[in-house]
């Protein structure tokens, strides 16, 4: 099992808070695993080993730590698969959300509070690209795969979300890696996206 420890870790990743560490407590902890099908994860270990490159898709990283106002909290965040082309009623550029030959793709994510309450979001995500381009999530029509991210999810110590996320990308360039990048990590946690 690969683990990270991470020097600040957290709050970007909810939407109205920020990060603080002036509790007096030693700093949050962050973990990986591969998982066969994302869960919720227990508690990381309060030691861990750096992971080496992005993670492969499944893969769980895990970190802890705590936000003002809500404690202490825990979040393990996978990225499950990717997609692309993906077929909708709209191109990208109808909707705002691109430039003309740029097409649909999604990435599923998986969140969970381990524990804590948290509100997660699709802004936090990124495509990396290999001429060092990056999409972010993007506004989709309703008629792409489901289920889709959704925006305002609220969740407490056990409950998980699952979603897609929708990007627009340039017709037939292939994303490197999906990134997970709050503010508050001191580093994009990343996973690596397969060749055709």
């Amino acid at each position: 099992m690969k683990k990270t420890t991470a020097l600040a870790v957290a709050a970007a990743f909810f939407l109205s808070l920020t990060a603080c560490s002036g509790s007096g407590k030693p700093g949050p902890t962050s973990s990986t695993s591969k998982a066969a099908e994302p869960a919720p994860v227990s508690s990381p270990s309060p030691t861990a080993t750096p992971a080496s490159g992005p993670m492969a898709l499944g893969d769980t990283f895990t970190f802890d730590g705590t936000v003002p106002g809500q404690g202490e909290v825990g979040v393990s965040v996978a990225a499950l698969s990717y997609t692309q082309p993906v077929t909708a009623d709209s191109k990208p550029s109808e909707v705002g959300a691109g430039s003309p030959g740029d097409e649909w793709a999604q990435l599923e994510v998986k969140i969970c509070s381990v524990k804590g309450n948290i509100q997660p979001s699709d802004r936090v995500w990124q495509l990396a690209m290999a001429d060092g381009a990056r999409a972010t999530s993007a506004y989709a029509p309703q008629t792409l795969p489901g289920p889709a991210f959704p925006m305002d999810a609220k969740l407490g110590a056990g409950d998980c979300l699952r979603g897609k996320i929708a990007f627009a990308v340039a017709k037939g360039q292939r994303p490197q890696t999906a990134v997970y990048a709050p503010d508050s990590l001191p580093a994009p946690q990343k996973w690596a996206i397969p060749a055709q």
